[in-house]
């Protein structure tokens, strides 16, 4: 990862992409938002976005459920498609399965460098030494990540009842409770 001089004072920006941005990664999005909230100014953006992705539609609602029952609000959320203006603001793009992170590197291979799988870059940063958050943790995750690989795909609960939801939930919340902490440079509390 390449610091952005004219970014310095700004929050690191990181977008979740799934399939349709109903399911996971607005539900990564606004989970991982609640983790990382503080007192101070943020010191990461979370956005979320599809690839292909159904533009215009709300949340699933039993996404929504899982996000509820944890305390947070997943009202508000209005799915979209990845744009090459969300790749190119993004620092970090993190995706749920290894076929989109494929179709960004088709369709934008420019930004390929910077997408990770959301197992994958979990991984990367557990095993990376400490850092400050930011910049220096994606960089210290892209020196020891491992290939992506499918095992490592989030299943999509879509239509497929609260049990997958849950699940989905579960292994999101996993992952990020590495991530948040490590970008940012806060402890998440359990």
């Amino acid at each position: 990862m390449r610091p952005r001089p004219e970014r310095v004072d700004e929050p690191l920006r990181v977008l979740f992409v799934c399939t349709a941005n109903i399911s996971r990664s607005p539900y990564a999005e606004r989970m991982a938002a609640h983790l990382a909230t503080h007192d101070e100014a943020p010191l990461v953006r979370f956005a979320s976005a599809g690839v292909p992705g159904f533009p215009g539609r709300g949340m699933d609602p039993e996404m929504s459920a899982q996000l509820r029952g944890r305390g947070v609000e997943p009202n508000g959320h209005v799915s979209r498609s990845v744009s090459t203006a969300d790749l190119a603001e993004a620092d970090v793009v993190v995706t749920v399965e290894l076929a989109h992170r494929w179709r960004i590197a088709e369709g934008w291979p420019e930004h390929a460098p910077k997408v990770f799988g959301l197992n994958q870059l979990a991984d990367a940063l557990d095993r990376s030494a400490p850092s400050a958050g930011g910049l220096e943790a994606l960089d210290g995750a892209l020196a020891v990540a491992r290939p992506d690989s499918l095992s490592w795909d989030v299943a999509d609960p879509y239509r497929r009842g609260t049990a997958a939801a849950r699940l989905c939930a579960v292994e999101i919340d996993e992952a990020l409770s590495v991530i948040v902490p490590a970008l940012t440079g806060v402890p998440v509390p359990r």
